[in-house]
């Protein structure tokens, strides 16, 4: 998650159903965690600076060893109520196939 983090409220419980009847709001994150809806602003030039450094790394030596991916900002979904968004993960590509869903999302944690 991101440095600014707000929890919305207390007492409801989120599920990823109910993110996505919310407004698109440019440059707003939304993240559940066991059931707690979190809304984030986009993090800041330097942290994204960063992230692409760490996703060039990891494309180069993925590239160069055939053993996985790596992206920026993917959904995970590991249940209804628990649905994050890390600023850069590496998978495996066994492990990929294994948690990728129809949708595009991941399901589980990747390395």
């Amino acid at each position: 998650m991101s440095q600014v983090t707000h929890q919305v409220t207390q007492g409801v419980r989120w599920t990823t159903a109910d993110i996505d009847l919310l407004p698109e709001n440019e440059g707003t994150r939304y993240e559940i965690v066991n059931g707690e809806l979190f809304m984030a602003r986009a993090p800041h030039w330097k942290h994204q600076a960063t992230c692409g450094n760490i996703y060039m790394e990891l494309k180069a030596w993925s590239l160069a060893n055939s053993s996985g991916e790596v992206t920026i900002n993917p959904g995970i979904l590991f249940t209804e109520s628990d649905n994050v968004i890390p600023d850069v993960v590496w998978a495996s590509c066994d492990r990929l196939a294994v948690l990728l869903d129809e949708a595009g999302h991941l399901t589980g944690a990747p390395e």
